[in-house]
């Protein structure tokens, strides 16, 4: 089972300007809680849209980039959703965090949306 996790508006956007569109700290601690200790899949952009471009602490970071020179410490690197489903790790420990690319290629894969 993976699992997609978003904060999205009334009209589903999720994001302006690789940023999010809002900030709301009971949301953040939520995702913080939920996903610490696990596995998350985001783009490269979602990357880069954080503090330093640094992968999030204490999680598995598994970048998915179309990019085959990319390279993150840190993080695992996939060019393909092939090469992320096919990697040893626990599925039910997976969040789908995005951006848009990413959740458009992952979603069908998701059991469960937070």
């Amino acid at each position: 089972m993976i699992y997609a996790i978003v904060h999205a508006d009334k009209e589903w956007g999720i994001g302006k300007g690789n940023d999010m569109m809002f900030s709301l700290p009971k949301d953040m601690k939520f995702f913080r809680e939920t996903t610490t200790g696990k596995i998350v899949i985001l783009g490269r952009k979602n990357l880069e849209s954080f503090p330093g471009a640094r992968p999030l602490k204490n999680r598995t970071n598994i970048i998915l980039t179309r990019n085959p020179d990319f390279e993150c410490e840190g993080a695992v690197v996939c060019t393909s959703v092939d090469e992320v489903l096919s990697l040893p790790y626990d599925k039910d420990e997976m969040f789908v965090i995005g951006g848009e690319e990413i959740y458009s290629q992952m979603l069908k894969f998701c059991d469960t949306a937070y």
